[in-house]
């Protein structure tokens, strides 16, 4: 292993909940390299968790461990577990459909229950922090090579991962259809599900104008033309655009300012784009 452990959870900055947990990894070996990929998952969101793996985990270099701890069935029957991507990457979470985008997008090889005394000693008598009494302990052996991968547990059938329902983007009769899978969070653009390779069935060029229609369930909220872009310097400051973003989908912008908040969009839970060719214009 290499030595590398990367920590993501729900639990935000405000209190120790983090430190513990890079506590308990740097006390089972100080010589770890840990990193943050996020703490300010939105409470219980286990598709952002699942999103956000996607978004880092590819990056990192073969047997790197994450860790994954948003865990809204903390105690419960639910399964932990570690799983092995096929790129040779390793995360360690609740079986609670965080593995969703990896398990879709790039593959799992191997995934294999954490057994239930597995967990850091001393931690037996509290059930409500596995982020650092079990996934942050494991993790860390499982980086610094105490623990192989092997030996954490029985595996079982990949097809048995969790899976969290993720509807696909389509293209009919010239239009595009889509959901708002997250936000650039900190800039408010819209990240969708439909992919550039999708999208590239319109036909549209650089600085096209694409007509959009974004709904909440069967209500329409909002409809602009905006311009099909490469770069942000494509439009003026203040006007918005669509362009290919880091995740190869396509996102919705304004340029030095937040679509989201501009227009009160919000994501998934029946939140829906469309897309298609401004005609005419």
């Amino acid at each position: 292993m290499n030595h590398l452990l990367v920590l993501q959870s729900d639990f935000g900055l405000s209190d120790g909940a983090v430190a513990a947990m890079e506590g308990v990894a740097l006390s089972v070996d100080p010589s770890l390299r840990l990193y943050s990929l996020t703490h300010e998952i939105p409470p219980f969101d286990t598709y952002e968790a699942s999103y956000r793996l996607l978004q880092a985990v590819p990056y990192w270099p073969e047997g790197s461990v994450f860790v994954s701890v948003v865990d809204p069935g903390v105690g419960s029957a639910r399964r932990s577990c570690v799983a092995k991507t096929v790129t040779g990457q390793y995360i360690v979470t609740p079986d609670n459909g965080s593995l969703s985008h990896i398990a879709r997008v790039i593959g799992i090889e191997e995934v294999r229950e954490i057994s239930k005394d597995e967990r850091r000693a001393g931690s037996q008598f509290t059930q409500t922090f596995h982020g650092r009494d079990v996934y942050a302990y494991i993790g860390a052996r499982l980086a610094a090579g105490i623990r192989k991968f092997e030996e954490i547990g029985e595996p079982y059938d990949v097809k048995d991962v969790v899976m969290l329902e993720m509807p696909e983007a389509k293209f009919e009769d010239g239009v595009l259809t889509g959901t708002i899978e997250t936000l650039d969070v900190r800039f408010g653009s819209l990240w969708t599900n439909i992919s550039s390779e999708l999208f590239a069935q319109l036909g549209a060029e650089r600085k096209d104008l694409i007509d959009i229609s974004i709904y909440n369930g069967d209500r329409k909220v909002h409809r602009s033309f905006v311009t099909y872009a490469l770069t942000f310097a494509d439009v003026e400051i203040g006007e918005s655009l669509i362009y290919v973003n880091s995740m190869n989908h396509m996102a919705v912008a304004i340029n030095q300012g937040s679509f989201a908040d501009a227009y009160h969009i919000g994501t998934r839970n029946g939140w829906k784009i469309t897309m298609k060719k401004a005609s005419g214009r």
